[in-house]
């Protein structure tokens, strides 16, 4: 008798571990394209984190190409898990969300219009839901900005640059550009945040300069990630790492204003992994999608929702 009930009770566990949370594939019709997503809803959920994730070609999960790592793809899981609604958006460009407009006309204003058009759609979808907006590296600063302009109950930027993109490019390119690369690095970098376009830009710099993605790097070169944090009139989380080789300390102190509450995850690398070291120790885990998150980052965010529920009721969330 007790191995039938040892055996019951294994299959009931079982069965609990399979339950899936609702998955529901989306979109959202913008006025030159269409915009797909994946919606998790656990049974009575009061918050929605809408997902944004970083640059380049960067899907829902936190892929690109080979760079498979399914960081957001973990956080967007552990949230659910947790009871939290979550929205993982593809941006354009990069998983079932074609590229449109063309490299040339893209600019990060399209971005945050799709984001601020997200927001209007979970409102519409469930009213009675409170929405955060939770942007990861690049897509930290589409947060903030997006924010500005919708109704939101909080942001969440998660490993996101506090300082202009021209002080990170240059910092992240430093002893790279020997000679005359470096001279040329610095005479595009300086003409792109004058918003002036350059022309000719040598083979070794078409990866970062080329004239397609200018446009787009001028408007991008004018933002800056803290006084826009300054300039929120809703709670911030500002989430960094400290084995991040991508985004430093800096930045998260740039962000960490009086009104924010900022938390330094030890450990956590740019991809939200437990992994230390220099980039040749880290690269591994930018390409292993069976390698989990930090185990400090969903609690964190869980928690963060909660405090901002509580702030509702005059608690003060930088506090925590």
């Amino acid at each position: 008798m007790k191995i039938i009930k040892s055996l019951v009770l294994c299959l009931l566990v079982i069965g609990v571990a399979r339950a899936e949370i609702p998955f529901e594939e989306v979109t959202l019709t913008r006025p030159d394209l269409t915009l797909h997503a994946g919606l998790r809803y656990p049974e009575a959920a009061v918050d929605l984190v809408i997902i944004h994730p970083g640059s380049g070609p960067t899907d829902r999960d936190g892929n690109q190409g080979p760079m498979t790592n399914n960081s957001l793809k973990f956080l967007a899981e552990g949230l659910a898990g947790r009871g939290v609604a979550v929205l993982s958006v593809d941006k354009r460009g990069a998983g079932n969300t074609a590229m449109k407009p063309k490299e040339s006309e893209l600019r990060p204003s399209h971005y945050i219009g799709d984001l601020v058009a997200w927001v209007e759609w979970a409102k519409a979808r469930a009213p009675g839901l409170r929405v955060h907006l939770l942007g990861h590296s690049e897509g930290a600063l589409f947060a903030k900005a997006a924010a500005r302009r919708a109704d939101v109950a909080s942001v969440i930027s998660l490993a996101g640059a506090g300082r202009p993109i021209g002080v990170v490019l240059r910092e992240q390119t430093e002893g790279r550009r020997p000679g005359e690369l470096g001279v040329e690095f610095e005479r595009v970098l300086s003409s792109l945040e004058s918003g002036e376009e350059v022309g000719e830009v040598s083979p070794l710099l078409q990866a970062l300069f080329r004239p397609s993605v200018q446009p787009y790097l001028i408007e991008w070169l004018a933002m800056d990630p803290a006084a826009m944090a300054a300039e929120l009139e809703v709670p911030l989380l500002v989430i960094g790492g400290s084995s991040d080789i991508q985004v430093k300390r800096a930045d998260f102190d740039a962000l960490a204003g009086p009104a924010t509450r900022a938390e330094w995850i030890d450990g956590m690398n740019h991809v939200l992994k437990a992994v230390a070291g220099e980039m040749a120790a880290q690269l591994p885990s930018y390409m292993n999608p069976d390698l989990p998150l930090h185990g400090a980052l969903v609690p964190l965010v869980v928690d963060w929702l909660g405090a901002v529920s509580d702030s509702e009721s005059g608690l003060d969330v930088s506090a925590f």
